[in-house]
Formats: structure tokens, C-alpha cells, sequence
């Protein structure tokens, strides 16, 4: 239920304190934007998004919906396809929302970009 995320969320912030939201920030867009360098770099990936804090959008040579299902099958959740959002938009189909934040590890950040990378060539 979103109040019970929202409870502890705010509980969350006020634990870290402003030294610690501004490190957790700087953490949060540090970990996105290298995941974006890396996803950007395979071929067939063009980063959509020129500014983000942490979360992103890639355009894929393919339907993006189709390629998270393969990739959660793997155990590799990709992020989310734009079509989900907007079901309706033709250009939204190549679409592929990505998040990273503190709680992405290398290792999680190296998973998506191998099976990206081996499903896309």
C-alpha cells in the first residue's frame, strides 16, 4: 500500500539526515550514470534521456517489452518498456526505462549489460 511506503520512506530520509540525503543522492546518480555510459556503449543502445537523476531511457533496435521478458527469464530485471505507460504510442515500443540506485550492485549493473548485450547481438 503507498501509505505504508510513504511511512517508510519519510522514516527512511529522516534517518540519513541532510548529509546523508546528499550522499545517497550523489550515490544514486553516480551508480545511474554509469549504468547509462555502459548500456549506451553496446551497439543498438542509444540513450534517450540527456539529463536524469536516477532513472533513465534507452532506445533498443527492438521492441524493449519483449527483451525484458527474455531477460527476467534469465533472472535479470531490465527496467521497465515505455509501452507499458503508454500502450498507444507507436515510438514507445523500443523503449526501455532503467533505474539504479543504491541498492543496484556492480554485480547487478555487470548482469544487465552482459544479457543485454548477448540478447541484442
Amino acid at each position: 500500500n503507498s501509505g505504508l511506503c510513504t511511512l517508510a520512506f519519510t522514516i527512511h530520509l529522516s534517518l540519513q539526515g541532510e548529509e546523508g540525503l546528499t550522499r545517497l543522492a550523489r550515490l544514486n546518480h553516480a551508480r545511474a550514470s554509469a549504468l547509462a555510459d555502459r548500456l549506451a556503449a553496446l551497439p543498438g543502445v542509444e540513450l534517450v534521456t540527456p539529463a536524469f537523476f536516477n532513472e533513465f531511457t534507452i532506445r533498443l533496435p527492438g521492441p524493449a517489452a519483449s527483451l525484458v521478458e527474455t531477460l527476467a527469464g534469465r533472472g535479470v530485471i531490465a527496467g521497465v518498456p515505455a509501452s507499458r505507460l503508454m500502450p498507444h504510442e507507436a515510438q514507445a515500443q523500443n523503449l526501455l526505462i532503467v533505474a539504479a540506485t543504491e541498492c543496484v550492485s556492480d554485480d547487478d549493473a555487470d548482469a544487465l549489460v552482459a544479457a543485454l548485450g548477448e540478447s541484442l547481438s
